[in-house]
């Protein structure tokens, strides 16, 4: 006996279901023409920081786990059916005219890039509407940790965490070299090894922001892509601040004790660069940790009835 015919449901086509051709036309130009106004500051500014300053090297590979993001939720885009939404073009204009004024008038880098991801997000809305624009905000929030910060705040951000990392060494230092008397003033550590005198800076690359920014975008990457509820995605994104600041802490430390010991070859150059790497592995399994304790954290109790029903 032959068994009926099982009807396959097709995934409809996003581009050729929904998009007509002149919809297509207006997306490339529009996107054309948004490429062209933000081309210099992107390769000026953003890539030359990315390139040149090491606190903000993880710069490229935002924009890479932003398409990942896009990529799990491929999927879910066929099930949206697009709409205009003619509040894109608001958003989109507001966009403009930030990147002008700070490009013609403030002469300010950050609300230049700043302004590109909100253009993204006003030609996601125009074209696609709501719907689109709240499956993909996380990818274009995102990219936000590409921007570079601008120099004032980043220096007020630093210098707290300089002086926490210079005060809490100060005090680590001695159990890993036994006869060592350390002082913390400021950022720097004064200290006094079997008659050797010496200070220590701690400088802006060990202030810890560098840590702190890439950290606290590998932890809302691992907040975002796990399945959890909300609460303990809030509670992994917090996390990335007190991680980020006990792994600065570690390598603040064994950099002064390098230095105590006259391996000043190790605290410097490709050693320190490695040690700054390890941190981030050390950082991973911490995320990887914290998210393991709060899935177990509350276990679900199977429904009496539903057991005795099945019974």
């Amino acid at each position: 006996m032959t068994q009926p015919a099982i009807a396959t449901i097709r995934q409809p086509r996003l581009w050729r279901e929904y998009f007509p051709p002149v919809a297509r036309l207006q997306l490339v130009v529009v996107g054309a023409l948004l490429v062209a106004v933000y081309w210099t500051p992107i390769n000026r500014d953003l890539v030359w920081r990315w390139l040149n300053d090491g606190n903000w090297s993880h710069g490229p590979l935002v924009p890479i786990f932003s398409l990942y993001f896009l990529m799990t939720r491929r999927e879910e885009f066929f099930r949206i059916r697009p709409k205009a939404n003619y509040a894109g073009a608001l958003l989109l204009a507001l966009a403009l005219v930030v990147y002008f004024l700070s490009s013609w008038r403030l002469r300010m880098a950050y609300p230049q890039a700043f302004s590109i991801v909100v253009a993204i997000a006003g030609m996601v809305l125009l074209f696609g509407g709501w719907g689109v624009l709240r499956l993909v905000w996380f990818p274009i929030a995102y990219l936000l940790f590409a921007v570079p910060l601008p120099q004032h705040y980043y220096v007020m951000l630093t210098m707290p965490l300089r002086v926490f990392a210079s005060f809490v060494a100060a005090r680590i230092m001695p159990v890993f070299a036994p006869g060592l008397e350390t002082k913390s003033q400021g950022v720097t550590i004064d200290y006094l090894y079997h008659s050797n005198v010496g200070s220590l800076n701690m400088a802006e690359a060990c202030s810890g922001l560098r840590l702190m920014v890439a950290f606290m975008a590998l932890g809302v990457a691992m907040a975002y892509l796990g399945s959890r509820p909300n609460w303990q995605r809030i509670v992994m994104c917090i996390s990335t601040i007190p991680i980020a600041v006990f792994c600065n802490t570690i390598r603040v430390t064994t950099t002064g004790v390098f230095m105590v010991y006259g391996r000043e070859d190790l605290a410097q150059g490709t050693p320190h660069q490695l040690l700054g790497i390890s941190m981030l592995v050390i950082a991973l399994a911490l995320f990887a940790l914290l998210g393991s304790v709060l899935s177990n954290l509350f276990v679900e109790e199977p429904d009496e009835g539903a057991v005795k029903s099945a019974t």
